[in-house]
């Protein structure tokens, strides 16, 4: 079931889901604004990552969107960025992050398929930003980008999410272990 109206309302209150609770309200949905924080992965050509192992950090660039210029994504382009929320999914609920629809009509998806956000979950939430089209698209932090919606699950006996990405403050990756 999915929680919207003056329950969802009501839930981001009692849970403290997101801190900054009258901005991000939307009848069906939490919106969620774009951070400043960037990571782009650019290994050179011809270097093969390989699933399941850390990501070199001589591949990684981190740097933050400039609120006068924005970012371009290039055609087919990605980039890692994060929700400027913190967010707290409570044990029995369950989120599940969406493009904003306008930003989808850009041909730009905010994940790639890595949109669940677990019961128990404390941070701010990854976006796998990708310009599948072919023009370039220009972005700005502060930008509401995504929905939120959160659903009710079966049980509240779940053991709650403690992942790597758990009080994440910036985009996510895995890196090699120092």
């Amino acid at each position: 079931m999915v929680i919207i109206g003056d329950n969802l309302r009501a839930l981001i209150e009692q849970h403290g889901i997101v801190e900054t609770r009258d901005a991000c309200f939307d009848e069906t949905s939490i919106s969620l604004r774009l951070d400043a924080q960037i990571t782009r992965i650019d290994p050179p050509e011809g270097v093969v990552l390989t699933y399941g192992e850390p990501i070199p950090s001589e591949y990684v660039r981190e740097s933050h969107i400039t609120t006068g210029q924005g970012v371009v994504l290039g055609p087919r382009d990605a980039l890692l960025a994060c929700s400027l929320e913190h967010i707290h999914i409570p044990l029995g609920y369950f989120g599940l992050l969406q493009t904003k629809g306008s930003l989808a009509r850009l041909f730009v998806a905010l994940n790639c398929c890595d949109g669940q956000v677990e019961p128990g979950f404390k941070g701010k939430i990854t976006f796998e930003i990708c310009n599948q089209s072919k023009f370039s698209v220009r972005l700005f932090p502060r930008q509401t980008v995504g929905d939120l919606f959160i659903f009710k699950v079966s049980t509240r006996q779940v053991k709650p999410y403690s992942g790597r990405y758990q009080s994440a403050s910036k985009p996510t990756i895995q890196l090699p272990e120092r």
